[in-house]
């Protein structure tokens, strides 16, 4: 299962939402309401934990990522900042 997978899994999971009808990788997760603030915190905890990047407090209140798109490049940047070339997902 590749990161996108990871991610999309646990969105699907964690708020009962299916992707590829009305939600898309694209659709706003907040303004369909899906997630919340709270939601959020899950989510970021889960990228945090389960792909080992860590971003700073502030980074993660100034930049929301709403889509599973966003939300994948984040990690997918994040990945790349603290991987030696050629390492990764």
């Amino acid at each position: 299962m590749n990161r996108t997978q990871k991610i999309q899994q646990f969105i699907e999971e964690r708020f009962l939402v299916q992707f590829g009808g009305e939600v898309t990788a694209d659709t706003d997760l907040f303004q369909a309401g899906v997630i919340d603030s709270f939601g959020y915190i899950q989510l970021m905890s889960f990228i945090e934990n389960d792909f080992a990047v860590r971003d700073t407090d502030d980074e993660l209140l100034s930049n929301i990522f709403v889509s599973l798109t966003d939300i994948d490049a984040f990690v997918a940047g994040l990945a790349e900042k603290r991987a030696p070339a050629g390492d990764g997902w």
